[in-house]
């Protein structure tokens, strides 16, 4: 862990990374969404394959190994994580612009030095 201090900087970078990531992150929320959907929609597709036999868990096995359906849940956990990355941003902002203001309450309030 570095040490950074929570500067009027820091304080400033982050508030304008709040500010200008909120479509970023809600588009990051609608890739996962839209992986997701896809990924199911791709299983699905491939379960009603009359060529599959055997029996239900046997076609599900089969279906959740194969590489279309494999491909798209990959594509569905990178979505994941692009999202969970800059919510994980945002949250990180949230925390530095809580602790400037705690900071300098505690400055006025003569607590810190």
């Amino acid at each position: 862990m570095t040490d950074r201090p929570i500067t009027l900087d820091r304080m400033e970078t982050s508030a304008n990374f709040l500010a200008d990531s909120d479509i970023e992150c809600a588009e990051a929320r609608a890739d996962h969404a839209r992986a997701e959907f896809k990924a199911k929609s791709v299983r699905n597709t491939l379960l009603k394959d009359p060529n599959l036999k055997g029996s239900i868990p046997d076609r599900q096995a089969t279906v959740e190994t194969d590489q279309i359906y494999l491909d798209a849940k990959a594509e569905e956990f990178q979505a994941f994580f692009e999202y969970e990355k800059l919510k994980n941003r945002r949250s990180t902002a949230a925390i530095i612009i809580d602790t400037w203001r705690s900071l300098n309450a505690g400055r006025r309030s003569g607590q810190i030095m």
